[in-house]
């Protein structure tokens, strides 16, 4: 990372715009410069310029919308914008933030940019979801940039004042964070924490399988046999049951068609009675419904000469209506006009008299007021003495809020400066009870270890683990030996076993089969003879004809031994038949199992050689493994030399013996390193922060009684100023009140108020005369108006008496004739009373026809039925009712069901026999394989695998630190050959660093206990070093340091000087920043802060 140029407006001091070009050869040619002027002239915050324009804050103090404590006191706004170049490209990045008028402070405004000054990233924080990952807020993207966090930049870059050794002072985690970055090295926690998981994954697939293992069940073959047999006994039976349903069903439908058939002839029987009452009913409907119609028909004829004369009448009555209404409307309106322009009249009446009454009113309030018309032309001079006065109260409010603000601040300073010298007397006791803790944990370690280090504890610790680690292993392959010489005299005798069952198997095979061939030759010669029995049972009509001695009409024989009781049964040779026919087949299944017995036989003995030969190749490469132990076990405990043989018994006992030396040795270390812990807390931590918040404490305290005094001092100027402002503003305010006291208010708005109402009185006296006049003239033309309107009344009464009278006669010679009803209502009504009888008289008929149809269809249907009742009746297929049918149906369907069941349960289980033998084989192939890569991972996560990845990155960053260590020796080796930076031996911290002090012969001390120019040297080696470092995987070009030199001799400050600039060389830019006269003698190039004024400093470049 390089810096280009750096552009920047009121920061701190720095008041103004500034801008530094790095690219300038005044910076380039010598490659170290130095930023210098007086204390507190704002050197520093030309670094804070920079953090501002890269992060938004410095190392001093955090920027918030609420709050900026680097904006120069009195400006409205302030920025900060850098250049850069980071692996050849170039970037800008800018920060910004205003005052509004109100005097608070708006957001900040930060933005990103590249060469071609495109926007990358322009949103301090990104509110619900990002829009795609390529989403950014600014912090985000300049470390993506960078390479590096606010924090990582201030160690390594910009070594701020009061920060310079930070590296040397940060946490453990801090330091290995960030070499991690620096050096691209994050992949050796990654691949511990990966070989971590993937060892646990590959123990769990070892153990799921193992559990899988156990969880599949075998069959016997035997077990095998009986399920087969079973199932071809239950296939028999069911087959019985099934027939025997087939003929209940057609028993059952032969019942069911005969009570159909029955239900059927019933229900037409009943519905016939019915049926001809109905026909009656019909037939009386009919003869009413004719003389109904001839009624109505002779009802028309009388009244059509009447609707005639009705029609007539009615013609005349509407021609007269339409004028009588237009005649009464007309009168209507001319009433309505007649009412409205007298109300009109009324009206203007009353608004002359209102009128003249408040323009009355008015006049005497003008005479009572007349003093208000001189306000016409005094009222702006009052107005603005009046803004004058008000303006001067708002400046005496604003002191007085200034001189209760610098009271506040009295009280705050003087409550702060009691406190911090509260703290700073608190402190310093802390520090002395410190300091005599320290000699007491000294003691104590010395008690625990006596004249040993932890470190030599440690490595007995070490040697005990791997003896341990070595036993435990033996204790592991002696149980597998155990196990494998187990399994192998299991095979052994299964094959034995097998080879046995094999021959008593085939012997079996050879005997059925026998059996088998003599039962089929039986079965041909049992059914010829089943055959001649039928043919004679056929004769049997003939034979109750035969007698003893009496030739045979068809044969001629005189002797007949099949007469009548010597008649062969064919029944039970049809039984023996059927016996032989079913153990001819059982027989078939017995062979057909043995067969499957033999051949799964052969299987298994196949199987048998293959799992002893893997067996006995396991078992042997488990006493290799042991014979390897037992040596390296014999090395590391000289004393089993002596020992014949290393049994288990003799293992489990060196076990326990390990484990509590073991435990003995963890439980001292432990101890050791705690104290050793606590010590190092104590005299490298505590007791330095002690030291330095004391300092800090009482510059604080010291500071705190300076800003008292000046706020006092404040305060008496200020009340002295306000009290003369006060008495010079009551006079003139005195003055101002008696000049509107005159026209009896005490404010301006109350005379303003005055003024509006005199002008607006002025306006109503006009406006109500003009209004009078107005009235009046409405008045004469309203009564005009209505003298026309009653002429027009009496004209049109008249017309309407005459049209009256004629309209009456004629309604009433209408009513006399037809009443009031309407003649086409009337007709039509008669019409459709007419069409009604009609329609009545044919529906009438045709039901009485559709009646006597279905009679006749009845009782065809009766004929039909009773003729099929009687046929079916006759067939007597069961003598049962339905419910004991409907019962044994049931019973068989039950039984057909239960022995489904237990076929499907013993044919599922018999194949899920021949799935868990191919399960099992292929299970005991995975579990000797997952076994070999259990062990693969298990060595390889015993070396670098640790759930937090602690354990590979640990290793990692030891030896980066070793290596940061090297490179800085070389830096520190140029500026000093006093000095050699080393690791402590200290397995719990291995970023601890110790100083070797070869002028003190050789005496090794932590850098907590370095002096400040020791410190300012070893720091300055590191900075380099990393810098050094950084450059193998991210190029820092740029560097600053801000003070430290001023705790270095002359002799060093030279040497350090020269370290600097050598730097050049690499390409490097060092600037550094301090107070001392002798930086700006000795380095060449200046960037000098100079003090302009009212605490305000500019820039000056030479």
């Amino acid at each position: 990372m390089k810096i280009l140029n750096l552009k920047f407006k009121n920061i701190n001091s720095l008041s103004g715009e500034n801008e530094i070009d790095f690219t300038s050869p005044i910076f380039t040619h010598e490659g170290l410069f130095a930023i210098t002027g007086k204390t507190g002239s704002g050197k520093s915050s030309i670094l804070d310029a920079i953090s501002l324009a890269l992060y938004g804050k410095t190392p001093r103090v955090d920027i918030t919308g609420a709050e900026n404590a680097v904006m120069t006191r009195g400006e409205k706004d302030c920025y900060a914008e850098i250049v850069f170049e980071v692996a050849g490209k170039k970037w800008k990045s800018s920060w910004k933030q205003e005052r509004a008028r109100t005097g608070t402070l708006k957001q900040v405004e930060r933005v990103i940019a590249d060469e071609n000054d495109q926007i990358v990233a322009d949103k301090i924080s990104i509110k619900g979801e990002r829009k795609n990952e390529d989403e950014k807020t600014v912090n985000e993207k300049i470390i993506e940039i960078l390479g590096l966090t606010f924090e990582q930049f201030t160690k390594v870059i910009l070594l701020a004042q009061g920060s310079f050794a930070a590296f040397l002072q940060a946490k453990q985690n801090e330091k290995g964070e960030l070499l991690e970055q620096i050096t691209g090295t994050e992949i050796y926690g990654q691949i511990s924490e990966k070989v971590f998981d993937k060892n646990r994954e590959e123990k769990e697939k070892l153990e799921k399988i193992v559990l899988e293992l156990g969880q599949i069940q075998i069959l016997t073959q035997e077990e095998i046999s009986n399920y087969e047999k079973e199932i071809f006994n239950i296939e028999q039976q069911k087959k019985t049951y099934e027939k025997e349903i087939q003929e209940i069903a057609i028993a059952l439908k032969w019942l069911e068609d005969i009570e159909n058939l029955h239900i059927q002839i019933m229900e037409t029987q009943k519905k016939l009675p019915a049926l001809e009452e109905n026909a009656k009913q019909l037939q009386s409907h009919f003869e009413q419904a004719e003389i109904a119609l001839q009624n109505a028909k002779n009802g028309w004829d009388e009244q059509l000469p009447i609707f005639k004369t009705v029609r007539d009448l009615d013609t005349k009555i509407a021609l007269k209506q339409p004028i009588f209404q237009t005649t009464l409307a007309f009168l209507s309106t001319l009433e309505a006009q007649k009412a409205t322009i007298s109300l009109n009249i009324q009206k203007e009446n009353e608004n002359v008299t209102k009128a003249e009454q408040i323009l009355a009113e008015k006049k005497e309030w003008a005479q009572k007021n007349s003093i208000f018309e001189e306000l016409i032309s005094r009222f702006e001079a009052i107005q603005s003495e009046n803004g004058v006065i008000e303006n001067k109260n708002k400046e005496l409010n604003l002191l007085e809020k200034e001189l209760l603000d610098i009271q506040n601040i009295q009280s705050l300073k003087k409550t702060e400066y009691e406190k911090t010298n509260h703290l700073f007397i608190s402190k310093n006791q802390e520090w002395i009870t410190k300091n005599k803790e320290l000699d007491s944990k000294k003691s104590d370690l010395q008690k625990v270890l006596g004249n040993k280090e932890v470190i030599s504890y440690q490595s007995e610790k070490e040697q005990i683990i791997a003896s341990k680690n070595t036993i435990d292993m033996l204790l592991e392959v002696d149980k597998n030996i155990h196990f494998h010489q187990i399994e192998i005299s299991k095979i052994k005798k299964a094959l034995v076993e097998s080879e046995k069952e094999e021959k008593e198997l085939l012997q079996k095979h050879i005997d059925i089969k026998k059996e088998s061939i003599h039962i089929e030759e039986k079965i041909p010669l049992l059914e010829e003879n089943i055959k001649l029995a039928q043919k004679i049972q056929l004769l049997e009509e003939h034979r109750k004809e035969l007698r003893d001695g009496v030739p045979c009409p068809l044969c001629g024989a005189t002797e007949h031994p099949y007469a009548v009781g010597n008649t062969p049964l064919i029944g039970e040779k049809e039984q023996e038949l059927q016996a032989l026919k079913s153990k001819s087949k059982e027989l078939i299944i017995q062979i057909q199992g043995i067969e499957k017995k033999i051949t799964q036989l052969s299987s298994d003995k196949a199987n048998y050689s293959s799992n002893l030969q893997k067996e006995e190749l396991v078992l042997e490469e488990n006493i290799l493994k042991q014979t390897k132990f037992n040596s390296e076990l014999q090395k590391m405990i000289p004393t089993l030399q002596q020992i014949n043989e290393i049994n288990t018994s003799v293992l489990e006992e060196l076990q326990i013996q390990k484990q509590k030396e073991f435990d003995e040795l963890t439980k001292t270390i432990n101890i050791g390193l705690e104290l050793e812990k606590t010590l190092k807390i104590v005299r490298d931590i505590e007791i330095p922060n002690l030291q330095r918040d004391k300092e800090i404490l009482e510059k604080a305290k010291n500071a705190a009684e300076t800003s008292l005094k000046i706020t006092e001092q404040e305060l008496v100027t200020k009340k002295t100023m306000v009290q003369s402002q006060e008495e010079k503003h009551q006079i003139d305010q005195q003055v101002h009140l008696t000049k509107i006291q005159k026209y009896g208010v005490t404010t301006i708005a109350e005379l303003k108020q005055c003024l509006e109402q005199w002008n607006s009185n002025v306006k109503a006296c006009e406006e109500l005369q003009q209004k009078i006049v107005e009235y009046k003239n409405n008045i004469t033309l309203y009564n005009s108006k209505l003298e026309e309107i009653y002429t027009q009344i009496q004209q049109k009464t008249g017309e309407k008496q005459i049209i009256e009278s004629e309209l009456h006669d004629l309604q009433c010679d209408r009513a006399q004739l037809f009443g009031n009803k309407l003649v086409d209502e009337e007709e039509l009504r008669m019409k459709k009373e007419l069409e009604n009888f009609e329609n009545q008289k044919v529906q009438s008929e045709k039901n009485l026809a559709d009646n006597k149809l279905e009679i006749t269809k009845y009782l065809a249907v009766i004929e039909e039925k009773s003729k099929e009742y009687s046929e079916k009746k006759q067939m007597e297929v069961t003598t049962k009712s339905k419910e004991e049918l409907d019962l044994e149906q049931e019973e068989k369907r039950n039984l057909i069901n239960e022995l489904s069941h237990k076929v499907g349960g013993y044919s599922q289980l018999l194949q899920s026999n021949e799935e868990n033998l191919k399960k099992s084989g292929k299970k005991l192939r995975e579990k000797e394989q997952q076994l070999l890569i259990c062990n693969r991972w298990a060595k390889l996560n015993e070396l670098i695998g640790s759930a937090d990845g602690k354990k590979y990155r640990n290793f990692a960053q030891a030896l980066t630190f070793e290596h940061l260590i090297g490179i800085s020796n070389k830096q520190l080796q140029k500026m000093s050959d006093r000095y050699i930076l080393k690791r402590c031996n200290d397995a719990t911290n291995p970023f601890e660093l110790s100083v070797i002090d070869q002028f003190q012969n050789n005496e090794e001390r932590t850098a907590q206990n370095l002096s400040g120019g020791e410190k300012f040297i070893v720091s300055l080696s590191l900075a380099l070093g990393l810098a050094n470092m950084a450059s193998k995987n991210m190029s820092i070009d740029t560097m600053f340091i801000d003070e430290g030199f001023g705790t270095l001799d002359s002799d060093y400050l030279d040497v350090a000087l020269n370290a600097l600039s050598n730097l050049q060389s690499e390409g490097k830019i060092i600037g550094v920043i301090s107070h001392l006269a002798e930086l700006k003698e000795r380095i060449a190039t200046h960037i000098e802060v100079v003090p302009s004024g009212n605490g305000h400093s500019k820039i000056r470049i030479g």
